[in-house]
């Protein structure tokens, strides 16, 4: 008599477990379900904020290429009038050297001398110009890259709070398939 006492008493134990554990656990894994969509959402409420900063850092960086390409073209035009400066200069000693040591400075060899700086010179101030035309149109380019990347943040920026929202629709689904499957054996 005393087994069958001790086996009843275990198996009230049991469903009394059962019928207040079980409760508990449901709530317990809903809990936890939520917990998991709220931190799923949150995170991509975060991730969308990341990269609209790194948007923004982007579309500066466009904003100072673009400053700078506009500075080495006003650059590359100052250096070259100082390279058609120094030229002319250049031609004038020239000049005046030839007629110093009485060379007839408008005729013969000497004018080939002249002609051949003047185009040495005019040659040197087109390549600092064109060397300038370069160096600007490495800066927009580089604008249009910033500008690239900028558009590409942005889109996942947009799509970062969509992206954990599905996460924790996902997740919800999930646990609650998971608890219904729990429930179903309990």
């Amino acid at each position: 008599m005393y087994l069958l006492v001790q086996e009843w008493r275990q198996s009230c134990e049991r469903l009394l477990k059962v019928a207040f554990l079980a409760p508990i656990a449901g709530i317990l894994g809903a809990v936890g379900a939520g917990v998991s969509a709220v931190g799923s959402i949150e995170g991509g409420i975060a991730q969308g904020q990341s990269a609209n900063y790194q948007a923004q850092v982007a579309r500066n960086n466009a904003i100072i290429a673009e400053q700078n390409s506009v500075h080495a073209e006003q650059a590359g035009e100052e250096q070259a009038q100082e390279q058609s400066l120094k030229s002319a200069a250049m031609g004038g000693r020239i000049k005046a050297g030839q007629a110093a040591n009485g060379v007839d400075v408008n005729s013969g060899s000497a004018v080939d001398v002249q002609t051949s700086d003047r185009e040495e010179g005019k040659l040197d101030t087109e390549n600092v110009f064109n060397n300038a035309q370069l160096q600007a149109y490495g800066y927009r380019t580089q604008a249009t890259n910033y500008e690239a990347t900028a558009g590409l943040d942005q889109t996942a920026a947009d799509e970062a709070p969509i992206e954990g929202v599905l996460g924790a629709t996902g997740g919800l689904l999930s646990n609650a398939s998971s608890l219904g499957f729990k429930w179903g054996k309990a």
